[in-house]
């Protein structure tokens, strides 16, 4: 079985490929034992944390620094005493800010009111970042490490991937390769006027996104549509540098390793709506559209 966010990759950290995980790492750092789960009736969902361990869920789950009962407690400061509530009402999952220092997010977007949550959505409390799944029946076995505790045990175990010289157990190839014969697709790009991200529709799918993202693709869709002159195997390529420069940071110093981390998540908000992974990496290139966008 492979990891239950991207649902491409084998499970290397946890329940979690090594990409997904590296999707929850945040300038703080922190120890296993500093998340603690003191469950009394556990349902059928869980957040997954850093580790790939996934955390069951109450009905209501009060999610915050200081837990006195049931709650999952998360030592860490940008975490407040009281931060979150999770919430199952009948079939549906949501999330409720109780009023934290540094915030509530779904999928990066800050809430203000009782937000909807699906599985595989990534929330993030302060500074720190889980995978919410509905069924930890379809859960991979854990890969357990030193700082790994089994919480569940599926019956089927994920298949161990062979290791090479090039590319050892546990690192994610940079993709080398240049797709040509790139399919023509209709894009369309929606950006509300008081900002916020946008939603962008491919083909009739749409898939919603935060700023950055939203101008990630949109110059990459840019990119592709101007330079119908160029030989298809060299088209549309955007370098990190420009990217870096160019789009809307929420870090004063971007670096590379931010550039991967958003062409990561995109990625994965790309495929989760089934649209498909529509970002080509090419070293020395940079990132492209795997489509020629169609012109109406």
């Amino acid at each position: 079985m492979n990891c239950p966010v991207c649902r491409q990759r084998p499970a290397e950290v946890g329940v979690l490929c090594e990409e997904c995980r590296d999707d929850l790492s945040s300038p703080i750092k922190i120890s296993p034992e500093q998340i603690q789960l003191h469950g009394a009736r556990p349902t059928m969902a869980a957040l997954v944390d850093l580790w790939g361990r996934p955390h069951q869920l109450d009905p209501r789950t009060l999610i915050g620094r200081q837990v006195d009962g049931q709650g999952l407690a998360i030592l860490e400061p940008s975490v407040s005493r009281h931060h979150a509530h999770v919430l199952l009402d009948g079939d549906e999952w949501s999330m409720r800010d109780l009023g934290s220092a540094n915030g509530t997010f779904s999928d990066d977007r800050l809430i203000d009111a009782t937000t909807p949550i699906k599985d595989r959505d990534r929330v993030r409390f302060g500074h720190i970042a889980f995978y919410f799944v509905q069924d930890i029946t379809q859960l991979p076995a854990p890969k357990l490490g030193r700082t790994m505790t089994a919480t569940i045990k599926p019956a089927e175990r994920a298949a161990t991937p062979v290791p090479s010289a090039q590319f050892p157990v546990g690192e994610i190839e940079e993709e080398e390769r240049t797709d040509v014969g790139l399919p023509t697709m209709r894009f369309r790009l929606h950006e509300p006027t008081g900002g916020g991200g946008g939603l962008i529709e491919v083909d009739g799918k749409q898939v919603q996104l935060t700023t950055t993202q939203f101008e990630l693709m949109a110059l990459m869709i840019r990119r592709m549509a101007t330079e119908a002159h160029q030989p298809e195997l060299v088209r549309g390529f955007v370098r990190s540098s420009e990217l870096i420069a160019d789009l809307s940071w929420d870090t004063r110093e971007p670096s590379e390793n931010h550039v991967k981390q958003l062409v990561r998540r995109v990625r994965r908000a790309l495929i989760k709506s089934e649209i498909g992974d529509l970002i080509e990496s090419r070293h020395r290139f940079g990132y492209r559209l795997r489509a020629i966008p169609r012109t109406e």
